[in-house]
């Protein structure tokens, strides 16, 4: 089940702009205080509109113009149910998660903040792409980071190949 979002240029009502200003109380207590490390106080329109229903589970499409939060938007809910299965249960073994991103480019781009969010949330995460050396590789695949962020050619590559 797929729930869309509605258009961002749409102007929301009273009850769903005082509800969505607070999207970051559906993050546990370790990611909310990383948020303030990084100094997000206020969620943006995205943030708004998604982190509840990604927070609950739900598949959620989200749409935005460039430099809008798309990337926290649908990480920091992975990141928050990584910090709590582990507080629960304690390390996790393998990937957690993959982040699928449609160009190596974009990898790069957002590689220095997923990197920050990895440590201060003690999560390990990696990107995987053609040029990825073959150490790496190896070393990705006995011992997986928690997120690996790759593209759709690289995840096909990886699957049909062996280790």
């Amino acid at each position: 089940m797929l729930n869309s979002l509605a258009p961002l240029g749409r102007t929301m009502s009273p009850a769903e702009s005082e509800s969505g200003a607070d999207a970051f109380r559906h993050l546990g207590e370790t990611v909310r205080a990383a948020l303030s490390d990084r100094g997000f106080s206020t969620p943006t329109e995205p943030q708004r509109r998604a982190i509840a229903p990604l927070a609950s589970g739900r598949n959620t499409l989200v749409i935005a113009p460039t430099g809008t939060g798309k990337t926290e938007t649908a990480m920091l809910p992975v990141f928050d149910a990584i910090v709590q299965h582990r507080e629960r249960e304690g390390s996790t073994d393998g990937f957690c998660a993959l982040y699928i991103t449609p160009l190596r480019a974009l990898n790069r781009d957002m590689r220095e903040r997923l990197d920050w969010w990895g440590e201060q949330l003690d999560i390990e995460i990696d990107v995987r792409h053609g040029d990825t050396t073959q150490y790496q590789r190896g070393k990705q695949a006995n011992d997986p980071p928690d997120v690996l962020v790759t593209t759709p050619e690289t995840l096909q590559a990886m699957l049909s190949g062996s280790k």
